[in-house]
């Protein structure tokens, strides 16, 4: 049967899971799209047959990445050979972590999902993934019997992990102030943009815009854009540098950092350089609050599953850790996001951005 493919770019190879899951290669177009759920389906039998054409028929909002029949006789893949068969052999968090899942859906009966659920279970709360169970009735001998057109006779539904900001009402309340206070923000600041924009351009060569491409909601990659505040080839130099740098764990800063200009300082002090991340909200691809985006080098660094949770969410402009003094510390700041992944609530999220100005004006951290 086929089977999904890893590909990383620039290497050609599947030896390394690949941070950003836009590098995946998969027969299916749509697993790349940024507004689709990736789903793993687990099961077997009539059940596992029914919950595969439940998702087929869900439209576009779900899209199977594979699946693991787990009868030693595979009976549901063998009626779909087009279905890419994954292997769990190497452990389920590193499957759902290699082939980026969104979502598990599990649908067995209640003899099996006594043994094999309970380490599925327990990789997807570690990485924060939500997983769906659909529990069988009858036995799993009297189940592979069943037809698949009768099924299982009131089936239980479960759900584990649900984040509260995604896919409830809480999830359009987030988007409205999120819509609302950055176009709003746009209009109001347009002058200091201009502003902004022509000092960048008058004290030093390079484009206005710095985009650099950062890790989104599910491990996604994304252009997210700030003002200018280094010089032109930055980037390039940041490698030449890192012996020097001043931060613990994954990330990279400079206190005196001789990469950026002198407006860029200027502008980096009262965080005026973020100002062009408004765009990135009302793209949809960042939030007002949320976890700080992540270069995809940095994610590459990663080395705690735990953290993966932090991409539960959409990144934000602010959070606990812009508001909390901006410390230095790559695990500090990684501990800051997941509590609040962990907590969110519209009330935290509010709080948060309450304080973001007060924050911004005091400018402790600011580098």
């Amino acid at each position: 049967m086929p089977r999904a493919t890893l590909q990383n770019e620039g290497r050609g190879a599947a030896e390394e899971r690949p941070f950003a899951c836009t590098e995946l290669t998969f027969p299916d177009p749509r697993i790349k799209d940024v507004s689709v759920t990736r789903v793993l389906l687990v099961g077997t039998g009539s059940l596992a047959i029914q919950a595969f054409e439940k998702l087929r028929g869900a439209g576009s909002r779900l899209v199977l990445v594979g699946a693991i029949d787990t009868h030693p006789e595979p009976e549901f893949l063998s009626r779909f050979p087009d279905l890419p068969r994954l292997d769990s052999a190497s452990g389920f968090e590193d499957l759902i972590l290699d082939y980026c899942i969104d979502e598990v859906h599990v649908a067995l009966p209640a003899k099996s999902a006594m043994t094999q659920l309970p380490p599925l279970r327990m990789a997807c709360e570690e990485l924060g993934i939500p997983l769906v169970l659909t529990l069988g009735v009858f036995e799993e001998s009297e189940a592979r019997d069943e037809a698949p057109d009768r099924g299982f006779a009131a089936p239980v539904h479960v759900q584990f992990n649900r984040h509260p900001a995604i896919g409830t009402w809480r999830t359009v309340v987030k988007r409205a102030i999120d819509l609302v206070i950055a176009s709003i923000s746009v209009l109001i600041l347009l002058p200091v943009f201009a502003v902004i924009a022509i000092a960048v351009l008058a004290t030093s060569r390079g484009p206005v815009i710095f985009s650099q491409q950062r890790i989104g909601r599910g491990r996604r990659r994304f252009q997210m854009f700030k003002f200018r505040t280094m010089v032109a080839n930055a980037e390039e130099l940041r490698v030449e540098m890192e012996a020097h740098n001043n931060a613990r764990g994954a990330s990279f800063k400079l206190f005196n950092d001789p990469r950026v200009t002198a407006v860029g300082g200027l502008l980096r002090r009262f965080s005026l350089d973020e100002l062009p991340q408004l765009f990135n909200v009302i793209r949809g691809n960042m939030s007002l609050i949320g976890p700080r985006p992540i270069p995809v080098w940095v994610g590459e660094r990663l080395n705690k599953r735990e953290y993966f949770r932090r991409f539960r969410v959409q990144p934000g402009m602010s959070g606990l850790w812009q508001v909390r003094g901006r410390t230095q510390d790559f695990d500090l700041m990684a501990t800051q996001d997941l509590y609040f992944v962990d907590h969110w609530s519209l009330g935290l999220e509010l709080t948060i951005l309450a304080q973001t100005i007060p924050a911004v004006v005091k400018a402790d951290g600011a580098h």
